[in-house]
């Protein structure tokens, strides 16, 4: 086996498949990744911990085909290293040792057999949706930071997609908040399958996907990790061609569940991920129905204003004050023996005279992510949820439970 492949290609494609490879290694293989060859000068990298796969392919000179496993976050860090230059690999068959080598820069990895190496889970056999692979991303970005970190694996700690009848969901919550983003598909989204030659083979056919005719449906938690990492691929897939393919036509994402696994391929890369069982708790009713009070601002405005005020927080409970009145909304927050501060922005405020306290933490994330947008909170008592929306756009819930104040 040897080809080659440019320094900053082949640290881009490691650092997608590394965010897979296994922290605490179980089995020696899964803290290496997987190299292939294929034809059409295409490379495939692969990295997994059985929870999570990642795979992506690059285009690289091959002269010889073949396939090795090298371990994955040394290999990173030696080609991070490289001059931005062609990188060579040379793999030996009888023993797996590989040479890499760029100018005058020479290394030697030891590599384990291919064969080995978890086998991907093909959904090309299952019904998938196609979707715009920008819907997909904005929806996750808005929403998997709600999810609950205390417990991975529990339900809470995993992001609900719901596919039904041309309307996307995707839901997150810890119990303290709950983030939500409901997208009309309409014909932007499809039922697909794979025909022959989708999964490319030995002999380089070029994937392809049929559309079915029938109703679009996918119900599944994900766990938020596989979210984060799924973002990361799709942001990278974005910034490097934008929304759009070559031919002028909206970027897709197919999306199918086979054998308690999610997948998600687009033309150059794939993740799969365990799916979390269980019943997602009922969260409809939570939002109310009408308000007391609304407050309208610039998100950059106010999380200025927030993020100058959390310096004074108090580091176990990191609570700050809103009070809301006339065209003022004034920010603060208090820790004993440390000292206060306080911080006024401009607000549209309807209603009387409002305060309210809030985790800072929880109101940053969101505000964070909703960078540029005017916003809106809905709000009907210093105890009662507080509903952060994007302007007049329904698209978009995150609902906040306020906290006691001292």
């Amino acid at each position: 086996m040897q080809f080659d492949v440019q320094k900053d290609v082949l640290v881009k494609a490691l650092r997608d498949v590394t965010s897979a490879v296994a922290t605490r290694v179980v089995q020696p293989i899964l803290s290496n990744v997987l190299i292939e060859t294929r034809e059409n000068s295409t490379l495939r990298f692969q990295g997994t911990d059985l929870d999570i796969t990642i795979e992506t392919k690059v285009p690289g000179m091959i002269e010889e085909k073949g396939s090795v496993t090298l371990p994955g976050k040394k290999l990173l860090e030696v080609v991070s290293k490289l001059p931005n230059k062609t990188v060579r690999f040379k793999v030996n068959p009888e023993t797996l040792e590989t040479t890499v080598t760029c100018e005058r820069s020479k290394f030697n990895l030891t590599g384990l057999p291919s064969d080995d190496f978890p086998k991907l889970v093909d959904s090309g056999n299952v019904d998938g949706v196609l979707m715009p692979s920008d819907v997909l991303r904005r929806s996750i970005q808005q929403t998997s930071f709600a999810a609950a970190n205390y417990d991975a694996s529990s339900v809470l700690g995993g992001v609900y997609l719901v596919i039904n009848e041309g309307i996307f969901e995707c839901t997150a919550t810890d119990g303290s908040r709950l983030a939500h983003r409901k997208e009309e598909l309409s014909v932007s989204a499809r039922s697909s399958r794979r025909v022959e030659g989708d999964k490319e083979t030995e002999e380089g056919q070029k994937s392809a996907t049929a559309t079915l005719d029938k109703p679009m449906y996918l119900k599944a938690i994900v766990p938020a990790r596989a979210c984060t990492e799924l973002v990361k691929l799709l942001d990278a897939q974005e910034g490097e061609k934008g929304a759009k393919d070559g031919s002028g036509s909206m970027k897709e994402v197919r999306i199918a569940m086979v054998s308690g696994q999610i997948v998600f391929e687009t033309e150059t890369h794939y993740l799969s991920s365990r799916l979390i069982g269980g019943e997602y708790p009922r969260y409809q009713e939570l939002f109310p129905t009408e308000y007391k009070y609304l407050g309208e601002l610039k998100a950059d405005d106010f999380v200025s204003s927030i993020e100058r005020v959390a310096v004074m927080s108090d580091d176990r409970t990191h609570l700050v004050k809103l009070h809301f009145e006339g065209d003022t909304l004034q920010v603060s927050a208090n820790t004993p023996d440390v000292g206060q501060a306080q911080d006024e922005t401009q607000v549209q405020f309807e209603g009387q005279v409002l305060d309210i306290a809030v985790n800072v933490r929880y109101l940053i994330d969101v505000l964070q992510r909703l960078a540029g947008a005017p916003i809106r909170m809905e709000m009907t008592g210093p105890l009662k949820p507080i509903i952060i929306k994007t302007g007049a756009d329904d698209k978009y819930r995150y609902l906040l439970m306020p906290v006691q104040a001292r």
